[in-house]
């Protein structure tokens, strides 16, 4: 088998590589102290995204194949003294933007992701109002086929503790 070069973008333009025999479409990133580097490359992109959770903070972008040429890329062609039409004139300090504000102001395409069971609990456990049992209703309304109970949804959460994550504790109110 031959060994094929991967390599996926950085919001702020590092290109980052991989060499290997396997065939990925996606990769997850994570920003450093050192710039951008690579949590892991995935074949698929639930795969990316369930990597993405396992570090917080971390992005998505797909892995292209190094001197590949897409069939949609044409070449550009450079022109000289063009002069700026419409929003092309405004000043330079204003179309340029940081690497946070183009990461803030992106947009997310395509089909709406599900997300996971997992992710779904995480955010609902964040509401303090939201006791176990209604957490379970709301996971096994979205995801019909789920067997979360709540004595799931509790070790979930003594878990995420466990990891230092700020979860609001629930107490089952004193039978009198």
């Amino acid at each position: 088998m031959t060994r094929t070069t991967y390599f996926a973008s950085a919001p702020d333009g590092t290109e980052l590589t991989r060499k290997t025999d396997r065939k990925y479409t996606h990769a997850v990133l994570l920003e450093g102290e050192n710039g951008w580097r690579i949590a892991g490359f995935c074949g698929r992109l639930d795969l990316a995204h369930k990597k993405q959770t396992e570090h917080p903070g971390s992005i998505v972008v797909e892995a292209q194949v190094l001197g590949v040429v897409s069939a949609d890329e044409t070449a550009s062609e450079a022109t000289e003294d063009a002069e700026p039409t419409g929003h092309e004139a405004v000043g330079a300090s204003e179309r340029e933007q940081s690497v946070d504000d183009k990461i803030r102001n992106a947009k997310i395409t395509g089909p709406e992701r599900l997300g996971t069971i997992g992710e779904l609990v995480h955010e609902l456990l964040m509401d303090v109002d939201n006791t176990y049992v209604e957490i379970v209703a709301e996971v096994k309304r979205r995801f019909p086929a789920a067997k979360t109970t709540a004595r799931s949804v509790a070790s979930v959460a003594a878990v995420l503790r466990k990891k230092g994550a700020s979860v609001p504790v629930r107490r089952k109110a004193k039978a009198p």
